[in-house]
């Protein structure tokens, strides 16, 4: 994997939470902000929360749409990626997130995603999440 890919798919990861935390959070919602959300996720995208629940691309976005601005002041922040493996056409990486609210209250997640080029994008395919309640 050529490092402006490296780059490209760690911006991707980034950009992604910050307009997951906008949506939950303050805003703005409605369908041209949702569709912009959805447009980094691939059609075939698959998901398993930290609660185990799983989640295809479908079920994502009716998340979404029901949770708009559900957590107020919400902010997630990114403390480390690593790059475990890339080619050319898909990346996977590891994360830690933590995800804190208007109030104070928030969690911390660690996350697996793979991430596959679509053209000059990069789109999530898969995410795995888990809490750190172990």
């Amino acid at each position: 994997m050529m490092k402006h890919d490296e780059l490209a798919v760690s911006a991707q990861v980034r950009d992604t939470l910050a307009q997951i935390a906008r949506w939950l959070g303050d805003g703005p919602h409605g369908e041209e902000a949702l569709a912009a959300l959805m447009a980094g996720f691939d059609a075939d995208f698959a998901m398993v929360a930290p609660s185990g629940a799983r989640l295809g691309w479908q079920g994502l976005r009716a998340f979404f749409q029901d949770a708009a601005g559900s957590r107020p002041g919400l902010e997630i922040k990114l403390e480390r990626m690593a790059l475990l493996a890339g080619g050319e056409d898909a990346a996977t990486v590891a994360y830690y997130e933590t995800q804190t609210l208007g109030d104070g209250s928030g969690n911390g997640r660690h996350a697996t995603a793979v991430l596959r080029r679509d053209g000059a994008s990069w789109r999530w395919r898969h995410l795995q999440e888990t809490g750190d309640g172990w």
